[in-house]
This record gives C-alpha cells, structure tokens and sequence, in this order.
C-alpha cells in the first residue's frame, strides 16, 4: 500500500496523491464559461423548437388535432414534442448541475499559490496538459474546493497562517506532513488542531475586547473621551466580526449590538 506522497509515480499519480493531502487542496476548474455556454445551446434549441410548435399549431386545419392529444393525427406535432421532451431533460440536468457547481466554495488564494508552487516546483504533466493548472491565482480563474465547506473557516484562518509564517517553528511542531510526504516544504495541518488553536486566540481576543475598553473608560474623567473609546471599540468590533469570522448580516448585528450594549452599560456606570 502506497503511505507517502513520493511512493507514487511521477506523473498523474503523483499529481492525485498530493491534491488528496489535504481538503484545501482538493480543488478543480469549474469552467463557468463552458456551463454557460452549454446551457447558451440547450436553450437556443428549446428556442427554436418552441417556434416549431407555434407555427406547427398555427398552420393546423383540423380543429380536432388541437382539441385531443389521442385523436391528435398530425405526425410532425408529435415528433416536435417528442424532440421537445428530450431536450427540456438535457436542459434541465445541465442547469441543475450547474447549480450545484456554482453552490461550490471558491478556494481561496493561498491554496491555489499552494498547489501552484507544488506543481512548479515537481513539473507532473506534460507541457501541453499543465495549462488547467498553471492558471492557479489568475484573476479570472475559477477554481472550487471539492471538500465541504468548513464553518469554522473565515479570517481567523488566514491569522493563523500568518501566525505560521511569522513563527515557522510552529508549523513544524503541529503539522502532520511527516507521515504523508518527506518534502519539507509541505506543511499540512490537521482541522481539529487548527480548530483548537482559534478557540485559544477567540480565548484571549474576547476577553481582551471587553475588558480593555472597561478599563479605559474606569479611568477616563472626560465624558467626549468616554464616548470615543466607545465608539472606537465597537466599530472595532465590527470589523474585527466581520472580517475574522463568516456570519450573515443578521448575526453581525446581533453580536454589534450586544457590544455596543456592553460598553454603554460601562460608559453608564463610569
């Protein structure tokens, strides 16, 4: 059995083995212009059939055709249908796949400059089939994770790859990599053990964001400099929610509001 990420031959081997290293990097093209322009067709078709049927309708002199599906004695309404049918089911299986398509999470920058870097670096595929993976980190390219979405995932995520970059030590203490690949240069980290991390620094940060403006509001005198701080803290609040942590409108809201409330209760007291 195949345990390490160089036990697979060079080639699309290898190139499955590492994208199955870790969920981030399960990620494929989505080819939206494609879908698109697939779905351009069908409906264009059903377009033209439609009008087929319409003037088929149109052109009829026996009243009775129109009037009865059974007693219905014009072959071509028949066949128009029939071909209707069979087209509406493509249709409608091409814009439902497309759905699901777009329902995937597009994969973020920093995986697809990690995949970018691997495939660079190793040089898997052939020249003339490599084109699919050296667009990774375009602007335009449309790359979606295969992994289900992790609600844990947002800004505090990309903190803690800074944190890994800042103190490199780190990355080697917790990652995993070792049983999966000897290249050093892979780093992969384990969602329970990353999960742990955010709730220490969620442990620390919330603490921190109530009790600090409590204490710079026990020691201001001036009223104005009491209310600066606690419009500073609660905007700061926000942004910090907003941009660490993936929530809905409604759920930012909420937890503003509850802050705000908070500060205004020590703004009060003091």
């Amino acid at each position: 059995m195949l345990r390490k990420l160089e036990d697979h031959r060079p080639g699309y081997p290898s190139l499955a083995a590492f994208l199955n290293l870790d969920p981030n990097f399960t990620i494929m093209r989505r080819f939206d212009n494609l879908h698109m322009r697939v779905l351009l067709e069908h409906q264009d078709r059903l377009a033209e059939l439609e009008e087929k049927l319409q003037q088929c309708d149109e052109q009829e002199d026996i009243r009775l055709n129109l009037c009865s599906r059974r007693q219905d004695t014009n072959q071509t309404r028949r066949i128009l249908l029939q071909t209707v049918e069979a087209e509406l089911e493509k249709y409608n299986q091409s814009v439902l796949r497309f759905r699901g398509m777009m329902s995937l999470s597009v994969t973020s920058k920093r995986h697809q400059h990690s995949v970018r870097n691997w495939f660079m670096g190793n040089k898997p595929l052939v020249r003339s089939e490599s084109r699919v993976w050296l667009s990774l980190g375009d602007a335009d390219a449309d790359f979606v994770s295969l992994a289900p979405e992790d609600p844990d995932r947002g800004g505090m995520e990309a903190l803690f790859d800074v944190i890994v970059q800042i103190f490199p030590f780190l990355a080697r203490i917790i990652t995993s990599s070792k049983t999966q690949t000897a290249d050093p240069n892979i780093f992969i980290f384990p969602r329970a053990i990353i999960r742990t991390v955010l709730k220490f620094m969620l442990a620390f940060i919330i603490p921190i964001g109530l009790l600090l403006p409590g204490l710079l509001l026990y020691r201001s005198t001036e009223r104005w400099i009491r209310a600066v701080i606690s419009a500073l803290f609660t905007f700061g609040a926000s942004f910090v929610i907003c941009f660490t942590m993936k929530t809905t409108k409604y759920s930012l809201f909420l937890a503003v509001v509850a802050y705000g409330a908070v500060l205004s209760e020590f703004l009060a007291g003091s």
